[in-house]
């Protein structure tokens, strides 16, 4: 059973990753992220992805792993606080930011009466918002990932299947089971899984 469950998540988290990736800054006749040739003839159709998809052409593997969220977030620090600095606006006061999972959105959140001023910011800088989507889809698939193992480590030491099946039952619905967003002050970024910080050892 646990061999069919990992084998169900691996399958997922690629399938999942290859949608946000090639739906991610679409534009014009790229909006596919790739192109499928066939030469009619029996055999292997060739799969073409556009180097305008920028998080495959920037990234060849990022494995979801806290390590992996917390270069990301180091990264996505340093470039927020200079793009606000430059603005001169502060970060006192977190900025909270969302990413829509079917549109990967940006939208900046919370009660900062500058809210629409810093998602302007953002919104104008595409490396900025290439790393706030690497980064919040990392985190989904890497909190998913633990959470998985957590599960099949309770399940291996149980005696009764059921009530652990029953405890880590978001793992088998088809909707995700948790919510992931950002929070940047003056410490840096703070990934958020259901709105408690994750990560963070």
């Amino acid at each position: 059973m646990i061999e069919s469950i990992a084998q169900g998540y691996a399958a997922r988290f690629i399938s999942s990753v290859a949608g946000r990736i090639l739906t991610s800054d679409k534009t014009g006749d790229d909006a596919a992220g790739c192109s499928v040739a066939s030469s009619g003839k029996a055999g292997p159709d060739t799969i073409s992805i556009s180097a305008k998809s920028r998080l495959l052409s920037t990234n060849d593997l990022l494995l979801p792993t806290a390590a992996t969220v917390e270069a990301l977030s180091a990264t996505l620090s340093q470039d927020l606080k200079t793009l606000l600095a430059g603005a001169g606006i502060g970060t006192e006061a977190p900025v909270e930011i969302d990413v829509d999972d079917r549109t990967m959105e940006i939208t900046v959140k919370g009660d900062r009466p500058d809210k629409d001023k810093i998602e302007a910011l953002i919104d104008g800088d595409e490396k900025i918002k290439h790393e706030i989507r690497t980064l919040a889809a990392i985190s989904s698939h890497a909190v998913a990932t633990a959470r998985s193992a957590e599960f099949q480590k309770a399940y291996l030491a149980s005696t009764n299947a059921e009530s652990v099946v029953a405890k880590y039952a978001d793992l088998f619905q088809q909707q995700k089971g948790h919510d992931i967003s950002l929070s940047f002050d003056n410490t840096g970024i703070h990934v958020l899984a259901n709105g408690k910080e994750w990560g963070k050892t």
